[in-house]
């Protein structure tokens, strides 16, 4: 009690101050805040109410209103690139001149020795005399015509056209004769090393002392033709001389007044004329022994293809010998410099100078070594112990073998024979390649007795090098075709429902056609009991009813005969159907091959129309294909998610596949002799017959569909990858029908096929697992 009277005392001033604030503050403050809101108050005698004046109040001040706007503001169109908005250039432009005569030897032969190393090359050729140029017969890529017969005015109308063209685009410009051989790796190196604010007017050969040799070639910088541009009229009035090398030598020196170089900012270019045969013949065997022609950029005159190809074969033999010599100097330097490093650090990696590999950053990030013979591999994958190896596994791992063999035997001076390959081991590291490890055993001629060596072996990835190819855009129609089976007729109707929301609602540029496949007793074509009449009146009513928007479903009724090679029936079926559906698009037309189960969505279309270009790539998406739904704990949704419970991307399945309606009519061609080509329906049971199963059993073609044929019989590049914007509903397999038609080993392995794919889309591992355990639980 003594305690807390004494702390009550304590504490009694603090309590009165903090009561005396409050109450103070009770007062004071609304008296504090009515003077700072309110100012003056004034009584409205009409309305007998209140206005305060309130000097944050804002006023609207309406006097000479409106008003336009002084500066209209202008729209900012922003370019395509950004290099563009930025100015960055390409470093090369390469410019033939060449004349019809020569243009499928001499020019093709520039083409395929230069074209890979610069930016850009461009062909002017001579079309004077009326005579039209047939570009598609050509063998070579960007050619451009010239009507003009003054072959004196030809290097003017290549500047011309540059300038109108690609001015804007690269930094130098090299013009040459198609009978000029031009060594691009090392132009390529010397332009990188030069500044682009110098004008540039250069050649390996100087005529007189101002002139530099178009048979040499001419390197301009893109400031000159620029400043060339505006003098090109004066240019053409004083082209009185013969010599092209005159005529375009004045023009520079007229509008640049810089004489031709042999040197730019240290680097020095030179050329070498070949005076003749029997020096070229020297030359191209012992390149090594001139100098002169070492060192040069441009080699002329060439008199013919064959020997600009030997030119091309020599400089690369010395470039490659020039690499191997400095990549030894690195690994050299490498191994030195490694002693200087912390003692942590000193891992020099094998090949020296190469990429380590990844380190994994936990135990399932280990990258697992795959064992094989020479005949099989172990253990490839989780759901198999061990397959054959297929043609480019069989292919690499005996192109590894024998390369350690010969490297073995000529180490030990051929004193070892080789016996067998006891243990092959393979493992890709995505960062740094394949690598291998061979357990061989030798058997050794002069001991006679057998010796184990272990190589290891490397296959380094190599530069990562962008490919063009053709421009494509997502504008372009995609015409889908889809067949429908009369046990399909209601996953074809949730189709409808589905391409109406996605493509028409939203106007898609998309065209539907309904492959009706009738079975052979099946009421169709025109009867009163039609099983797909009433899919029909869907179509024509979507017709109908978006007929202003363009959208058009048409349907093509195809009759299938009955036959007891049902399982080869089914697996050629896309064959018929595509072929008599095709005759209706145009050559350009890309077609979409889809499944009644498919989900269709609108970025698998657009990734349709970017992955499938005409006379280039096929593409063939691996679906994300559902479980079966009877098996799954989780309760099945409206969409189909990408999920490990809910289904897996099918790598067997080669259903769904997009091309050009040109490409599937050339490759189908080729194959005709193998699966003939179905006019009307009636040829159908042709197409199944003895002798077909028979053919694809010759060309071990276990696996007949419009995929295998576009990679045996099209020079098309077939771009197969996972697709997650393509999802299937489950599909109930009944391989059971083809069980009792088995006659060959064609039909065997289709049904085999079958019954592989109704299991792996049963369920996950562990669904699977669940159900095992339930029913032994049941048996219990």
């Amino acid at each position: 009690m003594l305690c807390s009277s004494a702390r009550l005392r304590q504490n009694f001033y603090l309590i009165i101050g903090v009561t005396i604030g409050l109450l103070f503050s009770l007062i004071v403050g609304p008296l504090l805040e009515t003077g700072c809101l309110f100012s003056i108050s004034t009584i409205d005698s009409d309305s007998n109410s209140i206005i305060f004046n309130d000097e944050y109040e804002p006023h609207i001040n309406l006097a000479g209103k409106p008003q336009r706007a002084q500066k209209i503001p202008q729209t900012l169109l922003r370019p395509r690139y950004y290099s563009t908005e930025l100015g960055i250039r390409e470093k090369l432009f390469v410019g033939i001149l060449a004349n019809q005569a020569s243009v499928d030897g001499l020019a093709v032969a520039v083409n395929k020795t230069v074209t890979h190393w610069v930016d850009k090359t461009i062909f002017f050729v001579d079309a004077a005399g009326g005579h039209k140029l047939n570009v598609t017969l050509m063998k070579i890529p960007g050619i451009v015509g010239f009507t003009d017969s003054r072959s004196v005015l030809k290097p003017f109308h290549m500047v011309k056209y540059i300038a109108d063209n690609y001015l804007d685009e690269y930094e130098f410009f090299m013009l040459i004769k198609d009978s000029t051989y031009l060594n691009a790796n090392k132009l390529m190196n010397l332009v990188k090393r030069v500044s682009v604010s110098e004008d540039v007017y250069a050649s390996g050969t100087v005529i007189g002392t101002n002139y530099c040799s178009l048979d040499a070639g001419i390197l301009l910088s893109n400031s000159v033709i620029r400043k060339m541009i505006p003098n090109v009229d004066w240019c053409v009035r004083n082209a009185f001389s013969t010599s092209d090398d005159d005529n375009f030598g004045r023009c520079v020196l007229h509008s640049v007044n810089l004489p031709c170089q042999t040197s730019i900012q240290g680097q020095t270019i030179s050329s070498y004329r070949l005076w003749e045969a029997k020096d070229l013949i020297n030359l191209l065997n012992q390149p090594q022994q001139q100098d002169s022609f070492n060192r040069a950029l441009t080699v002329y005159p060439m008199p013919n293809a064959e020997t600009m190809y030997k030119t091309h074969l020599a400089f690369c033999k010395m470039n490659l010998e020039k690499s191997n010599m400095e990549i030894d100097a690195l690994r050299r330097s490498i191994v030195a410099e490694s002693s200087l490093e912390p003692p942590s650090f000193r891992k020099v990696s094998w090949p020296v100078g190469s990429q380590s590999g990844s380190t994994p950053s936990t135990r399932f990030d280990v990258l697992k070594w795959e064992h094989f013979t020479e005949t099989h591999l172990y253990l490839d994958s989780r759901i198999s112990n061990i397959r054959p190896l297929n043609e480019a596994e069989n292919a690499d791992i005996h192109n590894v073998l024998n390369t350690s063999i010969e490297y073995l035997e000529s180490k030990y001076s051929n004193n070892m024979k080789f016996d067998r390959l006891v243990n092959g081991y393979k493992r890709f590291d995505p960062s740094r390649g394949l690598d291998y490890i061979l357990d061989l055993t030798f058997k050794d001629i002069v001991g006679n007795r057998l010796i184990q060596k272990r190589v290891e072996v490397s296959k380094l990835l190599g530069k990562v090098e962008m490919l063009s190819v053709p421009y494509v855009t997502e504008n372009t129609r995609v015409h889908i075709l889809l067949p429908v089976r009369t046990n399909e007729r209601e996953d074809a109707f949730r189709f409808l429902r589905q391409y109406k929301q996605v493509c028409i609602d939203k106007k898609e540029k998309t065209m539907l056609m309904l492959v009706l496949l009738y079975d052979a007793n099946a009421p169709g074509k025109g009867a009163v009991d039609d099983v797909f009449k009433q899919l029909k009146d869907e179509a024509t009513s979507l017709s109908n009813a978006h007929k202003k928007d363009g959208t058009k479903v048409a349907w093509l009724s195809v009759k299938i005969p009955n036959t007891k090679l049902l399982a080869l029936r089914d697996a050629l079926l896309d064959f018929a159907i595509i072929d008599l559906a095709i005759r209706k698009f145009p050559p350009d037309a890309l077609m979409m091959l889809a499944r009644p189960k498919m989900e269709i969505r609108q970025d698998y279309l657009n990734r349709v129309r970017m992955n499938t270009i005409m006379e280039w790539q096929i593409f063939s998406a691996l679906p994300f294909s559902e479980y079966d739904p009877n098996l799954m704990t989780y309760p099945r949704q409206a969409t189909l998610d990408v999920n490990k419970y809910y289904g897996h991307f099918d790598p067997f399945d080669y259903d769904h596949l997009s091309f050009y309606a040109k490409d599937y009519v050339v490759a189908r061609k080729r194959a005709e002799s193998l699966i003939p080509i179905i006019r009307v329906d009636r040829d159908i049971h042709h197409l199944v017959t003895e002798s077909t199963s028979h053919s694809l059993k010759v060309v071990n073609m276990t696996n007949p569909s419009v995929y295998s044929m576009f990679v045996a019989y099209s020079e098309c590049h077939i771009f197969r990858a996972v697709e997650s914007g393509l999802r299937l509903r489950h599909k109930q397999r009944h391989c059971e029908l083809y069980e009792g038609n088995i006659v060959d080993h064609t039909s065997a392995a289709l049904y085999g096929n079958c019954v592989r794919s109704r299991n792996r889309n049963a369920g996950s591992k562990g669904q699977l697992a669940r159900l095992v355990l339930e029913y032994q639980n049941q048996l219990k």
